[in-house]
């Protein structure tokens, strides 16, 4: 696993040698650091959800800070596409897959939040010292998991929910940060789930597998494996050593399909979806609900920043889906990063 400053792990080389050759000899680079900048905040999405109220701001120059601020005066709003193109059609974005599948047989609207792990052990290590591939959470990450769990728990205890799904990336950062939630809820196993197919972005192929579905179960027995791979390694269908664009684009298809089909299993009252997964497959999502396709995804260009530990809600009615709130960290502004 390579890592860079711009606090993504990078997954492939050819990703970590693109940022450094893209900064290469820049002020960017002589104050950051072999590094990718953090793109701007895109615009953000209608607030309609009462319990998701703020979002978390990001600087000016397009840094996340790790000490949270107050949020600032909203500026004027950046023009968007008409309805029509915003609220994509699901079927629009899946075009020879849930064309006759699962998103049309939605009988009710789903809310899907979306969350970012919390802080990644990786975030501390000594300089000079190898990333770990699949790292737990810093003190600060935990601490971050907890605030998420209290939070969740209490917007699903007063909104009353009629049934809440939790699904986690079967990376160890994911697992972590959603293990407060789960047991705070009192979820049951069919409703806490981890899918093989929702980890981040370079983080599979033929070189490195992953965990199994078995050490999934022993290390976190709350959460039950699904969609792993025939020999329950993570769900990785390409050929070369680490994953490329194209298939963890085709990756994001299969997992958005899965959701639905999760979600129409259900039956026909409203619930809620949590997927605790990466910024990178966040982004994907969002690019294939709310734009249509995921042919405009490209690694390391974040159109849906998200923030660790934070939300960002889509609402999938039986044609569409549209931003609800994004980047919400307000659970995290008690926070002190130690």
């Amino acid at each position: 696993m390579l890592y860079c400053s711009c606090g993504f792990s990078c997954g492939v080389k050819a990703a970590l040698d693109r940022h450094l050759a893209k900064f290469a000899g820049t002020e960017s680079e002589a104050e950051h650091g072999h590094s990718l900048p953090l793109p701007a905040l895109p615009p953000r999405g209608v607030k309609s959800a009462p319990n998701l109220a703020r979002s978390l701001d990001i600087d000016e120059d397009g840094a996340e800070t790790d000490e949270l601020q107050p949020t600032k005066p909203a500026k004027q709003p950046v023009p968007t596409p008409p309805r029509t193109c915003r609220e994509s059609s699901g079927r629009q974005a899946m075009v020879g897959t849930l064309e006759a599948g699962d998103f049309k047989s939605l009988k009710s609207e789903v809310r899907l939040l979306l969350v970012r792990h919390a802080q990644s052990a990786n975030k501390c290590r000594l300089p000079g010292q190898v990333a770990e591939a699949d790292p737990g959470l810093t003190d600060y990450g935990l601490q971050q998991a907890n605030a998420l769990g209290h939070r969740l728990a209490k917007d699903f205890r007063s909104t009353k929910v009629s049934r809440v799904i939790f699904v986690s990336s079967p990376m160890r950062r994911c697992l972590l940060t959603m293990q407060p939630a789960v047991s705070l809820l009192q979820l049951t196993p069919e409703n806490v789930l981890c899918h093989g197919g929702s980890y981040e972005f370079g983080c599979a192929g033929k070189a490195f597998v992953g965990s199994t579905a078995e050490e999934i179960s022993t290390e976190y027995p709350e959460f039950k494996p699904v969609g792993f791979a025939p020999d329950n390694a993570w769900d990785y269908q390409g050929n070369t050593e680490k994953e490329t664009e194209q298939e963890c684009r085709a990756r994001g298809v299969r997992l958005v399909e899965w959701l639905f089909a999760t979600a129409a299993a259900s039956g026909e009252f409203p619930h809620t979806i949590v997927l605790a997964t990466h910024q990178t497959i966040n982004d994907l999502i969002c690019s294939i609900l709310v734009d249509g396709s995921a042919e405009r995804w490209r690694y390391g260009e974040i159109r849906y920043r998200l923030q660790t530990a934070g939300i960002t809600e889509v609402l999938a009615d039986p044609g569409k889906s549209r931003l609800g709130v994004q980047n919400d960290g307000t659970h995290l502004f008690a926070l002190k990063n130690k």
